[in-house]
């Protein structure tokens, strides 16, 4: 599992960067779909994505899925728990990803704006750096009372093994 983090707006500034891979399983896009009621056949048979992207090599992992799961970063990673978001919009795929595809986000810290507000640019990319998408975010980061009582109840809690 991965540990959380709480970083406050007065942690965070222009230009500081956090970085991850992410990589979709089927199951996970199976999953995806059950959830939110997407019965786009794309995302579950390889010859209905195959008749929108000929050279396509599986499924489609849906954007909303991708998008989904940057969303869980800012809440859980850059800048962590107790983040709220305001806005956050992805451009359109340049290219489809599929189950196993490795692709790369990059969060870039654009502004720190008062009151705990800050915009971040997102950059996704491929597993050989080429671009998927990009878009920005703001968000408010977490106060420093939020983020006491996340080290007494969460941060603890992770560091005793629990």
């Amino acid at each position: 599992m991965t540990r959380t983090r709480c970083l406050t707006a007065s942690m965070l500034s222009e230009g500081m960067t956090h970085e991850t891979r992410l990589v979709f399983t089927r199951e996970q896009v199976s999953q995806y779909c059950d959830l939110v009621g997407d019965h786009n056949a794309i995302h579950r048979d390889l010859e209905a994505a195959r008749m929108r992207f000929p050279d396509i090599a599986d499924i489609v992992v849906p954007g909303g899925l991708i998008q989904t799961t940057i969303s869980a970063l800012f809440g859980s990673l850059f800048p962590g728990d107790g983040t709220l978001g305001l806005n956050f919009c992805l451009e359109r795929f340049r290219r489809p990803v599929c189950p196993g595809d490795e692709i790369t986000v990059t969060m870039t810290i654009s502004r720190v704006i008062r009151g705990g507000i800050v915009g971040m640019v997102i950059d996704v990319q491929g597993a050989e750096g080429e671009p998927l998408t990009a878009g920005t975010v703001r968000l408010v980061a977490p106060d420093a009372a939020y983020q006491e009582w996340w080290r007494e109840n969460v941060d603890a809690t992770a560091e005793a093994g629990c």
